[in-house]
């Protein structure tokens, strides 16, 4: 698979600092429309029916801050098997291929199909965590769940040198990551205006509606209500650095499973209080390829295997 920008390159930021530089590209849409048009969307297997959730009660996401030192060891060994099993590579490349439209960088479509997208990518990390881990650890009381990291919280220090993927493009150790500003990453306080101010927001685009509202935000598209960009999910990966800095193979950076992870318990508390807000979406656009599931199979995270232990902001 080529995982080049290509001709897509001057449409495509590489990095997450380009992404913020450039802003929403709202003078792109038709551009970008055009360019996905023409990219195929592979699906696994071909339009499979919805993939059961996992025997058993779902597993619960943790504050990655409140796990215990056992359950830390187990997440960092079951992503060196994944490493070592080339399932983990096989991972990143779902979300090196632009085909999947699934950042609102890609243009209108793939800011509606960003989270839908990615709670699936994150269910499918999840499930091979687990699968790796039950070989791993085969008298564990509990299947293995992927934590989150709450933004406003200090870099994971447990995932401090972590990371045992090459970078794909490459076959070479990744960059070290930064940590460090700019820009920001989002506070408490930013928190609270992507899930509960998010009405402010002005996306620009026509027929918005609070779910377009919303997703702008926690994209990283906003802007807090003093005008100035609003910290969110862009910012945390420039933040970062390193790999997670790049918009395709940021996945090899373990810490973007947990960064994703916050993204999607973000989007749950808010689908509690707009449980009828859904995204402009139709036909092929409401599938998230490369899995047969729509959107609409992968609203309520119970079906999908996983509850979260905090809806707190």
């Amino acid at each position: 698979m080529n995982h080049s920008h290509e001709t897509g390159e001057h449409l495509h930021p590489k990095t997450f600092d380009e992404v913020l530089a450039e802003g929403f590209p709202l003078d792109k849409l038709e551009l970008l429309r055009d360019f996905h048009k023409k990219l195929v969307k592979p699906l696994l297997g071909g339009a499979a029916a919805f993939a059961p959730k996992p025997p058993g009660a779902p597993v619960t996401r943790q504050n990655q801050a409140d796990l215990s030192p056992e359950k830390r060891e187990a997440f960092r060994n079951a992503v060196v098997r994944l490493v070592e099993e080339g399932k983990y590579l096989e991972l990143v490349q779902f979300h090196m291929d632009m085909s999947h439209d699934m950042h609102g960088m890609m243009g209108e479509t793939g800011l509606y199909r960003f989270l839908g997208w990615h709670r699936r990518y994150l269910a499918e990390f999840e499930r091979e965590l687990q699968r790796v881990d039950a070989v791993l650890r085969p008298g564990a009381a509990e299947k293995l769940a992927l934590p989150y990291w709450r933004w406003e919280d200090p870099f994971p220090a447990w995932l401090n040198g972590f990371l045992p993927a090459n970078d794909p493009d490459t076959g070479t150790q990744p960059p070290s990551r930064k940590n460090a500003s700019p820009p920001q990453k989002a506070s408490a306080t930013d928190v609270d205006i992507i899930v509960n101010q998010f009405s402010i927001q002005n996306t620009g685009l026509a027929n918005e509606n609070d779910y377009t509202k919303f997703t702008y935000g926690l994209e990283g598209w906003g802007r807090r209500p003093d005008g100035t960009s609003l910290p969110a999910h862009n910012h945390g990966h420039a933040w970062v650095g390193g790999i997670m800095n790049n918009t395709m193979s940021s996945p090899t950076d373990p810490v973007f499973w947990l960064h994703h992870a916050e993204v999607d318990r973000l989007w749950h508390i808010w689908q509690q209080a707009n449980s009828s807000a859904e995204p402009n979406l139709s036909g092929t656009d409401r599938i998230m390829d490369p899995w047969g599931e729509s959107y609409d199979d992968l609203v309520d995270t119970e079906d999908l295997g996983y509850v979260y232990d905090s809806s707190s902001l």
